[in-house]
């Protein structure tokens, strides 16, 4: 029987519902099952790229979870992990993701004090959070020939702007009403951004360039 990962999250959370924060054993496994829950959800939702809006809400829950649990040595690696899981799934929200690596690394670093020396991921983690940094930074002055790109697609500046990243949960959760029901198959990214452009343009007053309008060279399906 295939596992109700969103049935099992309500509960968890219904278990920890006005649960006071003491420490005890039962209190810990309440909370780790949140975390659990959330992790799932979001894997979940990329994989079958559906409902990733809610992947932001979901890491933020963790991450408060997380803070709380942070303060029990014996929980530090099963953190990590779900943070490291977590950051995999997680779209397009570079302060959100920040945030993420930052705790990510106060616990590596937690976990290389108990075990007495450093481990490798440390300059990962490092090098991702100064690029992140560096990036919010310049659309944060508007600088957003400055930022820089990765991988081979250009994507538009103005999604690291504050502005977007505030409202793009809400944005891609009406462009999947939109779109409910559209085929998935082939020229579907092509409906996608052209509802999101219009959604993010009328709704919110941001002008987003899709992939295919920052890449004119490149054919999509």
């Amino acid at each position: 029987m295939k596992q109700d990962f969103r049935k099992e999250l309500k509960e968890a959370r219904k278990e920890v519902e006005g649960l006071p924060r003491d420490g005890k054993a039962s209190t810990l496994d309440a909370y780790w099952g949140v975390c659990c829950g959330d992790v799932l959800i979001a894997e979940g939702n990329i994989q079958n790229q559906d409902r990733e809006w809610e992947n932001a809400s979901l890491a933020e829950e963790l991450l408060g979870i997380g803070r709380y649990l942070e303060g029990y040595d014996h929980l530090l690696s099963n953190l990590q992990w779900a943070v490291s899981r977590m950051l995999d799934a997680l779209p397009w929200h570079p302060r959100l993701k920040l945030e993420l690596l930052e705790f990510d690394r106060t616990l590596l670093h937690r976990i290389e004090a108990l075990q007495g020396h450093e481990l490798g991921e440390s300059e990962d983690i490092e090098g991702k959070i100064d690029f992140l940094r560096r990036n919010i930074e310049r659309a944060d002055r508007g600088e957003f020939d400055a930022i820089e790109q990765t991988g081979h697609l250009l994507r538009d500046p103005i999604e690291w702007t504050a502005a977007y990243e505030r409202i793009i949960d809400q944005a891609e959760e009406k462009v999947s009403e939109l779109l409910e029901g559209y085929p998935r198959g082939m020229g579907f990214c092509h409906a996608y951004w052209s509802t999101k452009t219009q959604v993010l343009r009328l709704q919110y007053g941001i002008a987003w360039r899709s992939p295919s309008a920052m890449n004119p060279r490149v054919m999509f399906d």
